[in-house]
């Protein structure tokens, strides 16, 4: 079973957003497409959830929402869930998520940053793409100023940890030809070639077929 933690430099990053272009990239090759929020916060009881949005707006068949823990405050994990009365930690979290049906792809949506902790030991999302055993980390960093230094210090965290990895900017808001050139010569420049790039108000990234092409190489998914 194939697993692709998405996962980014901070909140509000457009972790949703790209979790939708990959369900729809890969789902006609994947099969099922299971979208796991493992922990959401800042959600009302009858709200509707990342992983649910992402399984709408993918339009593609046969994909799946699955959001494990939810908050109502808009915190940080940690303290949502100790404002919620709840534990968290990343043995829970592990456990909830291999409880879900095997078979086809699992696309696993982190909340905030990367580097956020998931419960009292500091273990955070890296840490739960190491137990889950992801085969590919999408860091997603906005295509912003400042996106250089975010997707530098995101990478290299993702690496020392030991996991695969690739920066995939994206257009939280609308932005100028001259800063996504400048964003794509300074990471290139780093020797650090953003893995996709995803324009406001797109569905998709630039050169979607290049990018599904990668997807189905790193992630063993035969196409």
């Amino acid at each position: 079973m194939t697993t692709i933690l998405i996962s980014g430099s901070d909140t509000g990053v457009g972790k949703t957003r790209v979790t939708a272009a990959i369900a729809r990239l890969i789902a006609p090759a994947a099969g099922t497409v299971r979208i796991i929020k493992p922990v959401e916060t800042g959600v009302a009881e009858a709200g509707d959830g990342d992983a649910a949005r992402v399984a709408r707006e993918s339009g593609a068949d046969r994909v799946t929402a699955h959001t494990l823990f939810s908050f109502p405050d808009p915190l940080a994990p940690l303290a949502a869930a100790q404002r919620a009365g709840e534990r968290l930690s990343l043995e829970r979290v592990a456990a909830a998520v291999e409880a879900l049906p095997n078979g086809g792809a699992r696309l696993i949506e982190g909340a905030g940053g990367l580097a956020v902790p998931l419960d009292g030991e500091g273990a955070d999302w890296a840490d739960l793409g190491l137990r889950l055993r992801v085969g590919f980390v999408v860091l997603v960093v906005p295509d912003r100023l400042g996106a250089i230094n975010q997707a530098r210090l995101v990478w290299d965290y993702a690496r020392r940890r030991g996991l695969r990895a690739g920066i995939w900017l994206n257009e939280a808001v609308p932005e100028n030809d001259i800063v996504r050139e400048a964003n794509r010569t300074g990471l290139e420049g780093c020797g650090l070639r953003p893995w996709a790039a995803q324009r406001w108000n797109e569905p998709l990234p630039e050169e979607p077929d290049v990018v599904r092409k990668n997807l189905l190489a790193v992630t063993g998914i035969s196409g």
